[in-house]
């Protein structure tokens, strides 16, 4: 539980630096335009994070909970890079720092890496050190540029990135935690083959799904005009949650019902959708004032 606890201090200290920015800056920006790229930056991290820990097993978080790796793997990844990265960015974008606070960042990142290495909390496989710097660097520079795009153009493509990023968080979190308290799992024959772990092969089996599961529910959501394309979202995709449970991908166990995760899935389906609508419309919030209030 030691190993846990640092976790969480450094979760909740990164959620509510975000928090505060989020509340001095209400101001400047509309509180559900920083909302809306914390989720888009907590996104990218997710799907870093799914190439480089879960396809390449880069490193291993120790939080020290469980007793399988990967089950720690997923549960450090969900405390860190929900809080701390996309903390970061929504500093650096929301106060429009410069390029120099970039040193700053990534010279705190790297302490905290290189102190939970040193105690256990945390080991390297084949990554190091000088990687992370190239990747905070890049999170920052990228994530930084798409805040400043995303409030200039908030139509066309530039929306409709965004908010498949918005789409991809919001109906995939609650299955890790799913996974993590043993409610349900998924499982086909040669991924597990491959990843040599239940906890590993069921998120790379998900988190593909929910990939391309994003494109459809933005397609219906925010490019296709007509009130009735949004309804389909809510059919399809407990139909093929239906169809995982009949083909054995997705189990259901420890008295958890499926009809408990299609609830799920409509309440994340419900929840985008009234993002969607309110948030990053083109209004009197103009880029101009953007501009001029983060001066």
């Amino acid at each position: 539980m030691t190993n846990l606890l640092w976790y969480i201090i450094v979760a909740v200290i990164s959620a509510g630096i975000a928090a505060c920015t989020i509340y001095t800056k209400r101001n400047v920006y509309k509180v559900s335009t920083l909302i809306v790229f914390y989720l888009f930056a907590s996104t990218i991290t997710w799907v870093g994070e799914f190439i480089v820990l879960g396809f390449f097993n880069s490193y291993a978080y120790k939080t020290g909970l469980f007793t399988d790796t990967w089950a720690q793997n997923l549960l450090g990844h969900l405390l860190l890079n929900t809080t701390m990265y996309p903390a970061a960015a929504i500093v650096m974008a929301a106060y429009s720092l410069r390029n120099a606070w970039i040193s700053v960042v990534v010279a705190i990142f790297v302490l905290i890496e290189y102190l939970f290495g040193r105690v256990g909390f945390y080991e390297h496989h084949w990554w190091r050190y000088y990687m992370s710097v190239i990747t905070i660097v890049a999170f920052i520079l990228i994530s930084r540029s798409w805040f400043l795009k995303m409030n200039q153009k908030r139509y066309g493509l530039t929306r409709y990135i965004t908010f498949y990023f918005i789409a991809m968080i919001i109906i995939h979190t609650h299955a890790p935690i799913l996974l993590l308290s043993g409610k349900q799992y998924y499982q086909m024959s040669f991924i597990n083959t491959l990843a040599d772990n239940l906890n590993r092969s069921s998120i790379i089996i998900i988190f593909t799904y929910h990939l391309v599961e994003s494109f459809f529910i933005v397609l219906c959501v925010c490019i296709l005009k007509k009130w009735y394309w949004k309804l389909l979202p809510f059919i399809f995709a407990p139909a093929v949650q239906i169809i995982f449970t009949k083909m054995n991908i997705l189990v259901i166990q420890d008295s958890w019902k499926l009809i408990y995760t299609v609830f799920i899935y409509e309440i994340s389906i419900a929840i985008f959708i009234l993002i969607e609508k309110y948030s990053l419309k083109p209004d009197s919030w103009s880029f101009e004032k953007i501009v001029q209030g983060s001066k």
